[in-house]
């Protein structure tokens, strides 16, 4: 008995040294051996965000420690980048590093429609902070502002600009094309400044979108409603009392381009059918002199007072005209 007892003590003993041990590496890894170290703020970071998640419930309080803390891990991160093996050829990581995480900070805070300064500030935070750690490790400011006008620092300075400008000018171009998605249907594979992986196609133009809404809008109806009530709308369309379009276009996303599309419609009756011609024309600016014009046709017949809609596929009109009325050819 007296031995299982030694047995056990001697045990405890070995793991309460161990738990000791393991004790003394963790807080030799944690605590900073000095105030001014990354580590300092990076505690700060980890207690405010255990203060967010468990502790704050009011929402802005709650906000304003996430903020509070996502600072002071940019700064502990930006402080350990800046020494080794962070630094290559004597240049530290630190200003990339820091850039990345206030852009990250960033893309969460700013709205939807905002993002994009995200990554147009990038850059240029980098090379600030690039410039504040050459003035800092210089024991007189005098040569510190001086390093900020070396042929190395400007060039890299410009470099920086330039990518900024890049990142600046991706977001005007989209923009563009969210607003004038037809610009899509253009062939652009020689173009210096957008990228496209797939060759032009009709179907990316805003009049075959505006056309197909159409078509859904014809065909939805005539699911849902009897025959008479399709042909009153279809003899409302050829008078011009309903618009087949400003229907359709209740169901998709507008964008500014829509206004330059004109619209027209022409129905032709027979024997319990109907012959819908659609028509989208272009009234913007073009890249050739030739009407850009855009044609669609549906036949809708009554099968047990019931209508049936067969829509062809979207087309280029032919022969496309010239604005001024002469003849020539259609443009895709």
């Amino acid at each position: 008995m007296m031995k299982q007892f030694l047995d056990v003590t001697q045990q405890l003993t070995k793991l309460t040294n161990n738990l000791w041990e393991t004790n003394k590496k963790f807080q030799k890894a944690i605590i900073p051996p000095k105030v001014v170290h990354w580590k300092t703020p990076l505690l700060l970071s980890i207690f405010l965000a255990l203060l967010t998640v468990a502790a704050i419930t009011d929402w802005p309080t709650r906000t304003l420690m996430f903020d509070m803390s996502w600072l002071f891990f940019t700064l502990s991160m930006g402080l350990l980048t800046s020494q080794q093996p962070f630094t290559i050829k004597k240049v530290s990581l630190s200003p990339w590093v820091t850039s990345i995480l206030i852009g990250l900070w960033l893309l969460i805070r700013l709205p939807s429609d905002r993002k994009e300064i995200a990554w147009i500030s990038g850059p240029i935070i980098a090379v600030i902070i690039l410039g504040v750690i050459e003035i800092w490790n210089n024991e007189s400011k005098r040569q510190g502002l001086r390093a900020l006008v070396r042929p190395q620092f400007l060039m890299i300075t410009l470099i920086h600009v330039l990518i900024s400008c890049w990142f600046g000018f991706h977001f005007l171009i989209q923009g563009w094309i969210e607003q004038y998605p037809s610009v899509l249907s253009q062939d652009l594979r020689k173009s210096d400044y957008v990228v496209t992986f797939q060759p032009p196609t009709i179907n990316r133009s805003r009049g075959v979108v505006i056309l197909n809404a159409m078509d859904r809008y014809l065909q939805n109806e005539a699911r849902t409603k009897p025959w008479a009530q399709v042909e009153q709308m279809l003899i409302d369309i050829d008078n011009e009392r309903f618009f087949l379009k400003n229907q359709a276009l209740k169901t998709i996303r507008l964008v500014p381009e829509d206004a330059s599309w004109e619209v027209k419609t022409s129905i032709v009756q027979g024997e319990s059918r109907y012959q819908l011609q659609m028509q989208a024309t272009w009234l913007g600016l073009v890249f050739r002199p030739e009407i850009y014009s855009l044609t669609k046709s549906c036949e809708v017949v009554d099968i047990g007072n019931k209508a049936t809609v067969t829509c062809d596929s979207t087309k280029p009109s032919k022969p496309g005209l010239k604005k001024d009325g002469s003849s020539g050819d259609s443009q895709v």
